[in-house]
């Protein structure tokens, strides 16, 4: 996996998508982050479609208008993989921190399961 290089205001766009429950317009998401004017929105918008990042989930009538919705291609998790791909943090010493830090004995049960499914899954591709 390549590195995903995102500027500051790209990234704050990405975090306003991730974190909605559904598609959004380009006017929707300084309501989200009132740091961000319609204007840049619109630019990075442009620029996060072309790199494949977001795509137009539907063009809808928002009040009289026709617009085009938006919703992430890229994941968050993906996004942050990629950010630790040049780290000397293997993923076990990655996964072990987050272990660490987990308070909720179902989210740990969850990740249990998680990891008894992947070791079955590499053991069926060796044998």
């Amino acid at each position: 996996m390549t590195k995903i290089k995102l500027s500051n205001r790209e990234l704050d766009i990405m975090l306003v998508l991730w974190n909605s429950d559904r598609p959004l317009a380009a006017t929707d998401i300084p309501k989200c982050n009132p740091q961000l004017s319609v204007n840049t929105v619109q630019a990075l918008l442009k620029k996060l479609l072309k790199n494949g990042y977001i795509k137009v989930s539907d063009i809808i009538y928002h009040g009289t208008v026709l617009t085009r919705i938006y919703e992430p291609v890229l994941s968050h998790e993906t996004y942050i993989l990629s950010q630790l791909q040049d780290t000397p943090l293997s993923s076990h010493s990655l996964a072990a921190a987050l272990v660490k830090q987990e308070k909720d004995p179902k989210r740990l049960d969850e990740l249990k399961q998680l990891i008894e499914a992947q070791k079955e899954a590499l053991e069926k591709e060796e044998g």
